[in-house]
């Protein structure tokens, strides 16, 4: 359900603000393009606020649960927020020692996310802020939990796992390389939430490991200034 929530709230959102820019004169293009791209990352965004604003009504109202109890929203000390952000720095290398033992295609779909310095900011904004904090209170808050406690901890892991790679499949054009490093992170992510009964240390590992990412195709597309030659 909460699936064909985002898919809804995505296509729905993404026509209100197509048909805004319309009323403005601008037709949209049917290739990727940085007004596309803004287009698609708003309607994202909304979708996922339609998301989070589900959960907490499902569980707040229907389960009269807390939410941050019941997502297992659990604050670290304060000395342990660094330390699970550059876990998740850490991560992020070693998957990429990983990723070159793996097949991968040239070019990937979302390579096309980031058409000019503007989009890139975008998504680097939204990669480090709201993905990760929705994306971890789903599959780590919400639907770890329901699959473990009806299949079990084993299956559960790797389900959750699995679902989060498949999230980003088609950006990824469903190619096995991309997905197995996604569906490993997924699974370290799951494993923080298990060993630690917190979402939160996989969502600080979550910002680290994309922090880390955007900050290097930073470094190497000259301050986002040459993404063409970075992506290739």
């Amino acid at each position: 359900m909460i699936a064909a929530i985002f898919v809804g709230s995505f296509l729905l959102f993404g026509a209100l603000i197509a048909f805004a820019v319309s009323l403005g004169g601008t037709t949209l293009p049917k290739t990727m393009s940085p007004l596309l791209l803004k287009v698609m990352l708003a309607a994202q965004c909304m979708a996922y606020l339609a998301v989070l604003l589900f959960m907490y009504v499902l569980i707040v109202r229907y389960y009269g649960r807390r939410f941050g109890e019941a997502v297992r929203w659990v604050a670290p000390r304060a000395g342990q927020w660094l330390y699970y952000i550059l876990a998740g720095v850490a991560l992020s290398f070693a998957i990429g020692l990983l990723s070159r033992l793996l097949p991968f295609p040239r070019t990937l779909p979302i390579d096309q996310y980031f058409q000019d310095r503007t989009s890139a900011w975008l998504m680097t904004i939204f990669g480090v802020s709201m993905a990760p904090l929705v994306e971890e209170l789903f599959y780590r808050g919400f639907l770890y939990p329901v699959v473990a406690r009806r299949l079990g901890v084993a299956a559960g892991t790797a389900i959750t796992a699995a679902a989060f790679a498949l999230m980003h499949s088609a950006q990824l054009a469903y190619s096995w390389g991309p997905l197995l490093v996604l569906f490993l992170v997924g699974l370290v992510f799951t494993i923080a939430r298990i060993v630690t009964r917190s979402v939160v240390p996989g969502f600080l590992m979550h910002v680290g490991y994309n922090a880390t990412l955007f900050s290097l195709l930073y470094v190497a597309s000259d301050g986002f200034r040459h993404l063409e030659k970075a992506l290739q």
